[in-house]
């Protein structure tokens, strides 16, 4: 009984393992494909403060700029799938990129959803010298000028370029596409453009600065912007049209499942932080949070709105 017992004893330490310590158990590299001092990078420096706080790793961001974000995306997903690295972007890299490119070094379908972080919907703006205060006003001396009103955008492809796409398309109108290199909002200011497209927080500080020469005509979320009060909902005018930024985290493929869930619910959890939320605050930004589901169902829907105007209007970047 005596050697039983002791036999017993030796074996026990296989039989019952230590637990191992639980996701993350070393620092963890968040890949921003967006330049230093954009809104991306601001938001994802804001998370990897807190993030680093609440789960008790370092969480670091790298700028990896460059080709539309698609140098920055494609490291982080040919990153080994351990958790140690994970992707804070947008969709413009998971919708508009595989539209708009017949080859990307990455593929979408095998990102690993891990969470929704916060969205931001884009703004009608226009010059007052075009004398409109409404959408309706806009699209009937529109279709007065065929050609002659010039929407100023970030560049072809862009979000801004593909709304007055699909502003074109559903108006019946034409407009004079003139791409800047980043945004037109020096050139709107000064009345050399007239339309332009932005995101809440620019379309703000264009409206609301002293002296102002900008109108917003209407708001392209899924309802009214508290921060642009009085401002309408451009779906309730052409159903459907809803231009959201939203920012999310990815991993590689095959990230475990038991990361997915750490860092999701981790995300979750900052939703209602008040440290956080003051910070954004200036950004105009909303944080949603969401699960790995909610954050397919919103690329999803994005690429809903987005593949048929570029297949219809042809549109391609290389």
């Amino acid at each position: 009984m005596h050697r039983r017992s002791l036999l017993t004893a030796a074996l026990l330490p296989l039989a019952t393992p230590a637990l191992a310590a639980p996701w993350p158990t070393r620092p963890v590299r968040i890949v921003m494909p967006s330049g230093p001092g954009s809104n991306p990078d601001i938001l994802a420096r804001l998370w990897a403060q807190r993030l680093s706080e609440t789960m008790g790793q370092p969480f670091s961001v790298e700028n990896r700029t460059g080709g539309s974000g698609i140098i920055g995306t494609e490291a982080a997903m040919n990153a080994p799938p351990d958790g140690s690295t994970v992707l804070f972007g947008f969709n413009q890299l998971v919708t508009l990129n595989p539209l708009l490119f017949r080859r990307l070094p990455y593929d979408p379908a095998r990102m690993t959803r891990i969470s929704l972080v916060s969205d931001s919907p884009f703004v009608m703006l226009v010059h007052e010298s075009l004398g409109v205060r409404t959408v309706q006003e806009f699209v009937a001396l529109a279709k007065q000028r065929p050609g002659r009103i010039v929407h100023g955008t970030g560049g072809p492809g862009s979000f801004s370029h593909l709304s007055g796409e699909i502003l074109m398309r559903d108006a019946g109108i034409e407009l004079l596409h003139v791409p800047h290199r980043a945004t037109p909002r020096s050139e709107l200011v000064a009345g050399q453009v007239q339309l332009a497209f932005e995101p809440t927080a620019l379309a703000i500080t264009l409206t609301q600065a002293p002296g102002s020469t900008v109108r917003a005509l209407a708001v392209m979320g899924n309802g009214p912007e508290p921060l642009l009060p009085g401002v309408p909902v451009l779906k309730d005018i052409y159903p459907g049209f809803v231009v959201i930024v939203f920012h999310a985290i990815w991993g590689p493929q095959g990230l475990p499942e038991e990361v997915v869930q750490r860092l999701s619910a981790g995300m979750t959890a900052l939703v209602k932080d008040p440290w956080l939320s003051e910070r954004m605050a200036p950004l105009a930004t909303r944080l949603i949070g969401g699960s790995p589901a909610d954050l397919d169902a919103a690329m999803a829907q994005d690429l809903k709105l987005w593949a048929p105007v570029v297949r219809e209007r042809d549109i391609r970047l290389d």
